[in-house]
């Protein structure tokens, strides 16, 4: 019994995949930008205001890919500790110190979840990552 493979064009092949999975995840974090945006919008319509300092520190961050993992990050993203533990206060409340909870971030999620959702998805379909 004998076999031949002819390899011709291999090279080619794994090239043209591997751009494939460079312009999936590429795709795919300007997609969860996209999103990211919706959810930092409500939290800046939803935060309570005092001087400010909260809401200038809800931020976005990445995208970020960990292996095939890609994410983003909204919220108080490397704010000052008094700046976090402040808007952890507003979320909550303090019984303690009777402070009604007046929250910003988990009403922000809630309301556009699925807005923030849709905007992935057709940033995908534009892109023709997806029907």
């Amino acid at each position: 019994m004998k076999a031949h493979f002819d390899m011709k064009g291999m090279a080619q092949y794994l090239e043209e995949i591997q751009q494939a999975g460079l312009d999936i995840d590429a795709a795919a974090q300007r997609a969860l930008l996209k999103g990211a945006i919706v959810l930092h919008t409500e939290m800046q319509v939803l935060v309570p205001v005092d001087e400010g300092d909260l809401k200038a520190n809800i931020k976005i961050v990445g995208p970020f890919q960990d292996g095939n993992f890609s994410y983003v990050e909204v919220g108080l993203i490397d704010a000052p500790k008094e700046i976090a533990i402040y808007g952890t206060v507003q979320e909550f409340g303090s019984p303690s110190k009777n402070i009604p909870a007046q929250p910003y971030f988990r009403p922000s999620f809630d309301r556009k979840k699925a807005l923030a959702m849709r905007a992935i998805r057709e940033s995908l379909k534009a892109e023709g990552m997806v029907e």
